[in-house]
């Protein structure tokens, strides 16, 4: 538990500095240099998770600190999760576009030549969120909590944590769905989003035994959406779209929970202690 101590204080004190000196920078004026700035320390901040990961586990020893890192070569990943990577985020976002598309209005002709830009949207993207934050999310934080509480109750502590992690981004011209636009629903849906997200995590990784790609990959596809690459006229609306595609990650993980996938089997709090975790 003193572990998990550790790496919240230091993620959540490089985070947050980093992220309110990121605001701070566009608090008189927002133009092209202030949002350089901006961009600068955010990015800074995006770190937190993993760079605390790294330093906590060195704390621990050389062997836990170079063990971490061993995960990130590890690229076996199973067929039907690597599936499930690219499927899943495209359901979620083609539910969002649904509802839309009944709420708001027209969503325009689908266009395939965006699957061009795809290649390019992921390799931007992997610097942010997905690199900055899954090496401590799940490559610290979620085998600690499952070696002590059961993987749906570690999803939810780390919804709850991660949730909590992007608060002052809020209040920011970018970096949340709801970054400038916030109302009681919008977080209490970003908030659902979140939660959602982590327990679908939480079952990928134990599916493809501990594999840290499937988390970095699935928040990847996740945050560049690129079923939307095929509907140009919905530019304008992605953070809408996204926010509706939460319905379909309620149906998903409504699924998770009443098929009882997120339960542990026999031995499994044994094997975690034991660095070897078998897949579900």
């Amino acid at each position: 538990m003193k572990k998990i101590i550790r790496f919240l204080l230091i993620t959540f004190l490089w985070s947050w500095v980093f992220f309110i000196l990121a605001i701070y920078s566009v608090s008189d004026v927002l133009d092209q240099n202030t949002f350089r700035s901006f961009l600068f320390y955010f990015f800074i901040g995006i770190y937190g998770p993993s760079i605390s990961a790294m330093l906590v586990s060195l704390m621990d020893s050389k062997s836990v600190f170079l063990n971490l890192l061993k995960k990130f070569l590890n690229f076996k990943i199973p067929l039907k999760t690597a599936f499930l990577i690219i499927v899943l985020p495209i359901f979620f976002v083609f539910t969002g576009i649904t509802i839309f598309s009944l709420l708001d209005g027209e969503i325009g002709q689908m266009e395939f030549i965006g699957i061009y830009t795809i290649p390019a949207i992921l390799f931007a993207g992997i610097y942010a969120g997905p690199l900055g934050e899954e090496l401590g999310w799940r490559g610290l934080l979620l085998p600690e909590l499952q070696n002590i509480f059961s993987p749906l109750k570690s999803s939810l502590i780390i919804g709850v944590v991660w949730f909590c992690w992007h608060i002052p981004l809020f209040w920011a011209p970018v970096g949340t769905l709801i970054s400038g636009n916030l109302s009681f629903v919008s977080v209490l849906t970003y908030f659902a989003i979140i939660n959602c997200l982590s327990i679908i995590i939480t079952w990928l990784y134990n599916q493809s035994s501990n594999n840290l790609w499937t988390a970095i990959l699935f928040h990847l596809f996740i945050n560049a959406g690129i079923a939307l690459v095929l509907f140009p006229e919905l530019t304008q609306s992605a953070n809408k779209i996204h926010l509706y595609s939460s319905a379909g990650m309620l149906i998903f993980t409504f699924y998770l929970l009443t098929s009882r996938q997120l339960l542990p089997k026999k031995n499994t709090r044994s094997e975690y202690r034991e660095g070897v975790r078998s897949p579900h």
